[in-house]
């Protein structure tokens, strides 16, 4: 197995952060 390098967390982070933020942008938009 691989180890897993910063830069790929650091990565995985940015990447759900930016899909959290957009799921939660969608769930206003649908809520209004």
């Amino acid at each position: 197995m691989t180890s897993i390098s910063d830069s790929q967390i650091v990565l995985a982070l940015i990447g759900a952060s930016v899909t959290s933020v957009l799921a939660a942008r969608l769930g206003f938009e649908l809520y209004r």
